[in-house]
């Protein structure tokens, strides 16, 4: 029997990737015979209470640690007075610990580390702190026996820019519930007035943060021809006021959507007319997978991990060229054959990712360790 510890640091976090990844894998995790889990739930400021009830999915024991996570994992005050990770964890019991985050502690770790790297972006660039990141990968490199990531892409980026072998390093992608995501919803015009959504639309989907790009979405369909526009509105999830701004001055009125629950997805996706994806770099890109599964039109940016995500599935444009995309999006509307393979190829891409066969790969790697 295999011990492992689970960080559950985010898996509270509905919109964030990087929780659908950590709640879709350690659920699956909890079926396995061979392997008992036990959690640590890290508070984020000394102040944030920590509620047993919002970790109450999780079937296995969960210490509830008395330090925030920036302790662990960033700043560690005091280090030679602090004993090792285990304590603050809980568990001094357990084979493996399993990060989910970019993040392995500071402190020595009694067990074998297993850690998540999903992308390096803020070292390409596109958003972050670069000199922090860098020292919490090289940390991660020297404290992990295996080190996991999204997609080849970032499996080679991070070989890459570290120089490490990829021998270490395993792939397990994202999945989508594929049979869910297909299937129509009874109660799709109760959601569709419960988030405000037109009759049709061109979505956006996922956070606005810089790197997602989101204004070339939104000067994509300004260039849209003006009965287009009238046809279709734009829809766009958790804005930000540079967001609105953008749409201000491109004299576009989107439609603003905050938190779509998990439940509601599969519904946003299946009523749109097309996803438009123009992110300027992912680790792997789960509303991708996710649209193609509902049956949903994508164009999307034809960099880092997108073209292996989309697999032949979407229109793959330059992220910065709005005029192609803008053009894309109009074919995905209009050209009714073309929408259909589209379609068609979604689906079958969609399939190609799975939950179940990504928890069975991370499984082995535990189980083999």
């Amino acid at each position: 029997m295999r011990k492992v510890n689970v960080d559950l640091r985010n898996v509270n976090i509905p919109e964030f990737g990087i929780s659908v990844y950590t709640n879709e894998l350690v659920l699956r995790l909890m079926d396995y015979n061979d392997i008992e889990l036990r959690g640590t739930a890290f508070r984020k400021r000394m102040s944030q209470p920590l509620v047993p009830e919002d970790y109450r999915r999780f079937r296995f024991p969960i210490h509830f640690s008395r330090v925030p996570a920036w302790a662990m994992f960033r700043l560690l005050p005091f280090r030679r007075l602090l004993p090792n990770y285990n304590f603050w964890a809980g568990d001094s019991e357990s084979d493996v610990f399993l990060f989910f985050w970019f993040q392995a502690p500071l402190l020595p770790v009694k067990g074998k580390v297993v850690t998540c790297v999903h992308d390096i972006i803020p070292l390409r660039g596109a958003s972050g702190d670069a000199d922090y990141f860098k020292k919490a990968i090289e940390n991660v490199i020297e404290k992990s026996a295996r080190i996991i990531t999204d997609s080849e892409f970032s499996k080679r980026d991070l070989m890459d820019y570290f120089h490490v072998g990829g021998e270490c390093i395993d792939v397990v992608y994202c999945g989508v519930d594929a049979e869910q995501f297909a299937s129509p919803c009874p109660d799709a015009e109760a959601i569709r007035a419960k988030y405000h959504l037109p009759d049709k639309y061109i979505l956006y989907f996922g956070t606005c943060t810089r790197r997602k790009n989101v204004e070339s979405v939104i000067r994509a369909y300004a260039r849209l021809p003006e009965a287009a526009r009238r046809e279709y509105a734009l829809v766009i999830t958790n804005p930000l006021d540079a967001t609105k701004a953008c749409a201000a001055e491109n004299s576009v009125t989107p439609c603003y959507v905050d938190g779509v629950s998990v439940e509601d997805k599969a519904a946003v996706y299946q009523m749109a007319s097309a996803l438009v994806w123009l992110s300027i770099y992912e680790g792997f890109g789960i509303p991708i997978i996710e649209a193609q599964a509902a049956g949903t039109p994508v164009v999307c940016a034809n960099v880092t991990s997108l073209p292996e995500v989309a697999g032949g599935a979407a229109v793959l444009v330059d992220p910065m060229d709005t005029p192609a995309a803008a053009a894309a999006i109009e074919r995905c509307l209009y050209d009714a054959p073309f929408r259909e393979e589209l379609i068609a190829k979604g689906h079958e891409n969609a399939k190609r990712f799975s939950w179940d066969e990504s928890a069975k790969k991370l499984h082995d790697i535990l189980i083999t360790l």
